[in-house]
């Protein structure tokens, strides 16, 4: 699915599409409370997406759809590098692409120093995109309610 994607910023007219993943049980394991939001969660969420804009949209270069979401976000003070993507879209290779994508834009913007990767033990999806782009594991760690492991972008 190379070049298949392009990275954009969030708009008023991604709120349908961005809806259907937060709110998507399957799609949010890994992320935030680990269910999908309600109502007035993702009515928030989004709101609040809006004005920050700390992650990338994914979007089909075609149709410019929303796919799902890449960058940072800022946890408790710390830049945590993520990823998440809309479930009709997984297994298509659309996350190591975007991922490489994002990494590169934020490297030249000088972001990724600070900035700190988890991954959960059980995210076997993850992991795999994590070794297909290079990611290097380095130190086991407790996040977000779990086990799992932190990764760097090698020569950083």
């Amino acid at each position: 699915m190379a070049n298949s994607i392009t990275l954009r910023q969030l708009e008023n007219q991604d709120r349908i599409h961005a809806y259907d993943l937060i709110q998507d049980n399957e799609a949010m394991r890994f992320l935030g409370p680990g269910r999908a939001l309600t109502e007035q969660e993702a009515q928030d969420w989004f709101d609040d997406a809006l004005i920050s804009q700390s992650r990338f949209v994914i979007a089909c270069s075609k149709t410019d759809e929303l796919i799902g979401f890449v960058g940072i976000k800022e946890i408790n003070g710390v830049n945590d590098f993520g990823y998440f993507i809309r479930r009709q879209f997984w297994g298509k290779g659309i996350a190591p692409e975007a991922c490489q994508l994002a990494l590169a834009t934020l490297c030249e913007a000088g972001m990724t120093q600070s900035m700190e990767i988890f991954i959960a033990n059980d995210n076997v999806a993850s992991q795999a995109v994590a070794q297909k782009i290079g990611l290097k594991k380095t130190i086991e760690a407790f996040r977000h309610g779990g086990m799992g492991y932190l990764y760097t972008v090698p020569n950083i």
